[in-house]
C-alpha cells in the first residue's frame, strides 16, 4: 500500500520543482509563462491561425487576447487577417520578435544546465515516465 502513496508524493515534488523552474524562465526572460508559451509556439508554426494556438497550448481563445494584446503591443508579435476569411486572424512573430526568440533561446538553453534542472530531469528518469 506503501508505493502508491510514494509514487504520489514523487509526482507533488516533481510538481513543486517544475513550478520552481519554470517560475525562473519566467523571471530569466521577462514573460509570463503564457506569454512565453505562445511566442515559442508562434515562432515555431509562423502564420498559425489564433484558434489553432489555443487548442495547441489548451488555453480559451479568449483568454489568449490580452497575452497577445501584450504582445503585439511589446512589438514581438504581429496579427493578420487571413485573405480568404478577413475575421480569422494569424499570428507571426515580428523582426523585434525574432531577435527577442534568439536571446530566449539563449536563456532557457542555459537554465537547462542549472542545477534545478538537471535534478529534474534525473527525477523524471527515475520514475520512468
Amino acid at each position: 500500500m506503501q508505493q502508491p502513496i510514494n509514487y504520489i508524493m514523487n509526482i507533488m515534488h516533481l510538481e513543486r520543482d517544475l513550478k520552481r523552474l519554470t517560475s525562473n524562465w519566467s523571471s530569466a526572460t521577462g514573460l509570463s509563462l503564457n506569454e512565453l508559451r505562445i511566442l515559442v509556439y508562434v515562432e515555431q508554426h509562423p502564420g498559425i491561425q489564433i484558434g489553432n494556438v489555443a487548442n495547441a497550448l489548451n488555453v480559451a481563445k479568449a483568454s489568449l487576447a490580452q497575452n497577445i494584446g501584450t504582445l503585439i503591443t511589446q512589438g514581438w508579435l504581429k496579427s493578420q487577417p487571413i485573405k480568404q476569411d478577413r475575421r480569422l486572424r494569424v499570428l507571426t512573430l515580428t523582426k523585434a520578435g525574432q531577435d527577442r526568440m534568439k536571446d530566449v533561446d539563449a536563456q532557457l538553453t542555459k537554465s537547462l544546465d542549472t542545477t534545478p534542472a538537471t535534478q529534474l530531469a534525473d527525477q523524471l528518469s527515475a520514475l520512468q515516465l
